[in-house]
Order: C-alpha cells, then structure tokens, then sequence
C-alpha cells in the first residue's frame, strides 16, 4: 500500500495549516495541525491598532473644526468686502454730484444710530443670489446692511477761494457673524471746489 501525503495551503497567512493524507483505496483520513510560528512575520498588535485609530480620530475631529473655522471666516471676509463696496460706492456718488447745488453733499449727517439725520442713512438689502444691492426690502427677507454718511465743513482748509467738505461713509452688517461685533466700515475723504 502506498501512501501519498498533500498539503494544501489555503492563504499565506493562514495560520492554520491543512493536511490531506491519501489511501490507496479511496478512504480519507483528513487532518488540521497548527502552523509552525514564522520569526519575522509581519502584523499588527491590538495596540498599534487602538493608537492608529485614536491618532485618525483625533486628525478627523480637528479636521472637522478646520472646515468650521473655514466656513465662519468665509462669510466674516465676505461681510466686509460687502460692507467695503458698499460705503466705496457712496463716497463715488457723493463725490460725483455738484457741491454747491446738490442738498446730498449739504452739511450734516451722522455716522451712529443715535446721531443719524433724514437723509443722511439708507437700509440696504443685497441679494445673496444676484448681488443686486436694493433700498427697497423684499417681503420676507431682512435688511443686510445700514449705511450712514455725514459731510462736515472743514474751518480749517476754506478760504474765500475754496471751499472743503469731508464726506465720511460708514457701513454696518445688521448680522454679525457668529454672535461676535456687527463688522463696520468707515471710509472719509475730502472735497474741494
């Protein structure tokens, strides 16, 4: 009688090692032994695997906060670009009327809530879609920004010959971001003529 013996391996990294002996006369005998430890091998302990994945989280969670500082900040940059363009906007219309018979560019005005003056401060709504800037506020939606401006007489730079006016424009965000101070620009400049 002779015997044949065939191993077969199922994976590299199996550790478990499979035998088949075969009997000349068709009967099997089937036989499962333990692999022999390899010096070498290379794997992973529950521990590097805990400190992998502890290490991943952490990275996630920050990388989570990052995405809201980014978000927050976005619309905090986007408040005062608005709020810059806007008040640049006045100070071009102020500067481009006629000094001595527009009642726009009269003395007067205030930069503050409780200094404005009729005339002298308008509440805007800017489309967050189109970005038409409108006075006119849309039903339903809420005023974005108020602008103030103010023209002062400058004593100090008139002569007979020329007359100087500081026009000054400031722009307030009616919602600040984030809960923090309502984002504000002042912008001043001089007139003569």
């Amino acid at each position: 009688m002779k015997m044949q013996k065939v191993a077969i391996a199922k994976s590299m990294y199996n550790p478990i090692k499979f035998s088949r002996t075969l009997l000349h006369r068709g009967s099997r005998k089937t036989q499962v032994t333990q692999a022999p430890s390899r010096a070498g091998e290379a794997g992973f302990t529950v521990v590097e695997v805990a400190v992998a994945s502890i290490v991943t989280m952490v990275g996630l969670v920050f990388l989570a906060n990052m995405f809201t500082l980014a978000i927050t900040q976005n619309r905090l940059v986007k408040q005062y670009t608005t709020a810059t363009t806007l008040a640049q906007q006045k100070l071009e219309e102020l500067n481009t009327v006629q000094l001595s018979t527009d009642s726009d560019v009269a003395v007067g005005g205030g930069l503050t809530d409780g200094t404005k003056q009729t005339g002298y401060w308008e509440t805007l709504y800017v489309d967050p879609i189109t970005g038409v800037v409108s006075t006119t506020i849309p039903t339903g939606a809420t005023p974005i920004f108020y602008r103030y401006w103010q023209v002062e007489a400058d004593s100090s730079l008139n002569t007979s010959q020329n007359k100087t006016v500081i026009l000054s424009v400031r722009v307030v965000a009616k919602n600040p971001t984030s809960g923090k101070t309502a984002e504000e620009v002042t912008l001043t400049t001089g007139r003569a003529w």
